[in-house]
């Protein structure tokens, strides 16, 4: 389950690289539309009548409320890293969310505030999990970034259908915006209280240093188990800490074995 940003078919290709060397034959060949299945969603918010479904003014508001906290991260981040004083000042100069995050986030505010785009959204996800369960399957599930709320919500969603037997044996929420306030406020007034979706055997949360979109859950939901700070793998550490771009997309990178090895096919193997 992708997060923002374009998407196409096949994204999720690298992530399966990644994991496929430490899970053995749990998912036989992994072979995409057979035992490994993707979610794809960003063709919808990324349309042209997508933009058309949200108040212009209460997209901006809910934008800048969500930046500040990314923004408060940041200088948490840099405080940490500098010993604060004037180096934060200084940093926060010259360092600033990058673009294509801020440009990315008008992605989710789409879903966060048209209900009839939610849904449809929240179709693609049960379109994908809801056959899967009603053949008593044994699934896991990997939602990165923005999509672990289509996830969560989704699977909160298919509670009701008294007809599907299968389990999600793990639900990882990787680099989850359920951290930020803003999104968990968004949230349908039923899955507000943070509770694990009932089909869902293990909760695993996943947060890297840098990723300041991601963060601790535990505050509020029902989490089985929280890796919170985490190696960006594969990122410069500069002055100021880690770049949001480079650790936000750290999880998926082949050589991050304390994922990949040590969490993901860990929990799976099971």
């Amino acid at each position: 389950m992708h997060g923002i940003s374009q998407h196409q078919h096949g994204y999720s290709n690298s992530w399966w690289q990644a994991l496929q060397p430490y899970i053995r034959k749990v998912f036989e060949d992994g072979n995409l539309g057979d035992t490994r299945r993707e979610v794809l969603w960003s063709d919808l918010v990324n349309a042209s009548t997508a933009v058309d479904m949200v108040d212009t003014t209460q997209k901006e508001q809910l934008k800048r409320e969500i930046l500040a906290i990314l923004e408060d991260r940041q200088r948490q981040e840099i405080a940490a890293k500098t010993g604060g004083g004037r180096q934060v000042s200084l940093a926060m100069q010259t360092r600033v969310i990058e673009p294509s995050a801020i440009l990315g986030i008008d992605d989710f505010l789409i879903y966060m505030l048209s209900s009839e785009m939610r849904q449809q959204i929240i179709n693609r996800f049960t379109d994908t999990v809801k056959p899967l369960l009603g053949s008593n399957n044994q699934i896991d599930i990997i939602s990165h970034s923005w999509g672990t709320v289509v996830a969560y919500e989704g699977l909160r969603g298919l509670e009701a259908e008294q007809s599907l037997q299968g389990q999600v044996s793990n639900f990882f929420t990787v680099g989850s915006a359920l951290s930020i306030g803003p999104v968990r406020a968004s949230l349908r007034p039923q899955n507000q209280d943070g509770r694990r979706p009932s089909m869902v055997n293990k909760w695993i949360n996943l947060d890297a240093q840098g990723d300041l979109v991601g963060g601790m859950l535990g505050d509020m939901f029902e989490i089985t188990q929280e890796n919170l700070g985490l190696q960006p793998t594969g990122c410069l550490l500069e002055w100021f800490g880690y770049r949001l771009s480079c650790a936000h997309g750290s999880y998926f990178v082949k050589e991050n074995t304390t994922v990949n090895r040590d969490i993901f096919a860990h929990c799976i193997l099971e």
